[in-house]
């Protein structure tokens, strides 16, 4: 059920990432109000990266600009990562490595010190 819900997502997404880059390029070529590089972005990061790439490709839009075509490629790594971790084992192979240093952590006696914040020095600090 949730496999179908994710997919319904995906293609939505996409779609929408497709069509937010040929209505911003109609605007651009138009000179009218165009859609801000933050929406454009967005609709990278929550799963249209192949939409919006596409859509870069297709309408010839935004294929120069920097730092924007960096960042939309740099993008890609967000939802690779989530794949990664859907289906491998990283998490609990992760969680045993870092499990030994936060149980040392949770140990640690060192005493606190009295006065934990810098003296300050100035009006009203009464120095």
């Amino acid at each position: 059920m949730i496999w179908w819900a994710l997919a319904a997502w995906v293609v939505a997404v996409n779609g929408l990432a497709f069509v937010a880059f040929g209505v911003d390029k109609r605007r651009a070529v138009r000179g009218d109000w165009r859609l801000s590089e933050a929406y454009l972005l967005m609709l990278a990061a929550v799963g249209g990266w192949v939409g919006a790439k596409a859509g870069q490709r297709w309408f010839r839009h935004k294929t120069r600009k920097e730092p924007f075509r960096s960042t939309l490629n740099s993008i890609l790594v967000v939802p690779l990562l989530g794949l990664l971790v859907l289906t491998t084992p990283v998490l609990p192979m992760v969680a045993g490595l870092l499990g030994p240093l936060f149980t040392r952590l949770a140990q640690d006696t060192r005493p606190v010190p009295e006065r934990p914040f810098p003296r300050r020095f100035g009006p009203g600090s009464g120095d």
